[in-house]
């Protein structure tokens, strides 16, 4: 169905219930037949008698009728608008539709690629890529299951390979798209964060690890999250001249939104038999939403 129309927000019930006017009619016209029949066929004070009695019995009716108004019985279903709740207007809980979307990685980052063909194609992109460009449109907007969109992108690129066979740039440009579709498929949350660099400190001096042994040194390291967003933890791997592990450190980075940086700064202690250490992700763990009903 298409969009909501501003004239259907509200819908008139006009009902064939109750009504206080025809009541009232109704009521009038029997009085009137009957005061009549009582004066014509029962003249003097007989039918002035039958007369009275009827009014009474009206009025008594009238103020029953005004009791029943009032309570509601009469007229209330001639105009019952009935307003659209606000999830029923698109079919999508309004906690979804105002949840901001989550930052696309930039390895499954298409826009300057998809601008490269556009220029292969003369500037009009082919029928044959709405496919594609529909799944990538609901890739970058998504907020969950984005490997399954990727997925689903991924195979929408067969169409353009067809387009561009016998051109080496071209083609290499929409495999390498594949690739990197395949590889974000794949890969686990820990692989998607590194360390770019790290180094140890002393009195703000830099010094390799050999001579920090048995001292607290000051680690400063930069992990980057290439992925989605999930929870690390840095791992600081000290060795000896056998390149023998000696002693691991734990270090927690915290949440990483996608193509987050995050600077460590913090005391590490240097064992004595150390010469070398790796900095590295030990672990991730997906940062997944749950959506409050």
């Amino acid at each position: 169905m298409s969009g909501a129309n501003p004239e259907a927000a509200g819908t008139e019930d006009s009902g064939s219930g109750p009504n206080l006017a025809a009541f009232l009619l109704t009521v009038a016209g029997v009085t009137v037949a009957f005061i009549t029949v009582f004066v014509f066929s029962f003249p003097g004070i007989i039918g002035r008698f039958f007369a009275g009695a009827v009014i009474a019995v009206t009025i008594i009716t009238l103020v029953v009728g005004m009791v029943l108004d009032l309570l509601g019985y009469f007229g209330n279903q001639q105009k019952i608008l009935t307003q659209p709740t606000p999830d029923t207007a698109t079919g999508v809980p309004e906690s979804v539709r105002k949840k901001p979307n989550r930052p696309l990685p930039k390895r499954i980052n298409f826009d300057q690629e998809i601008e490269t063909l556009r220029e292969y194609f003369d500037g009009e992109l082919p029928p044959q890529m709405d496919s594609f460009l529909t799944e990538y449109m609901q890739l970058k907007t998504s907020t969950s299951n984005r490997k399954v969109k990727a997925g689903s992108l991924r195979a929408a690129l067969n169409p353009i390979q067809t387009l561009v066979a016998g051109d080496e740039e071209m083609e290499e440009l929409v495999t390498d798209i594949g690739d990197q579709l395949f590889s974000y498929i794949k890969a686990d949350p820990v692989d998607n964060i590194v360390v770019t660099e790290h180094a140890f400190y002393r009195d703000g001096h830099q010094y390799p690890v050999e001579e920090l042994q048995a001292e607290n040194a000051r680690i400063k390291a930069t992990v980057h999250n290439q992925g989605e967003s999930a929870k690390a933890e840095v791992a600081v791997q000290f060795k000896n001249t056998d390149d023998v592990p000696v002693k691991t450190a734990y270090l927690p980075v915290g949440n990483l939104v996608p193509e987050a940086r995050k600077d460590l700064n913090t005391n590490v202690y240097v064992p004595s038999l150390a010469t070398s250490a790796s900095v590295f992700v030990i672990r991730a763990t997906q940062d997944t939403e749950v959506l409050s009903m």
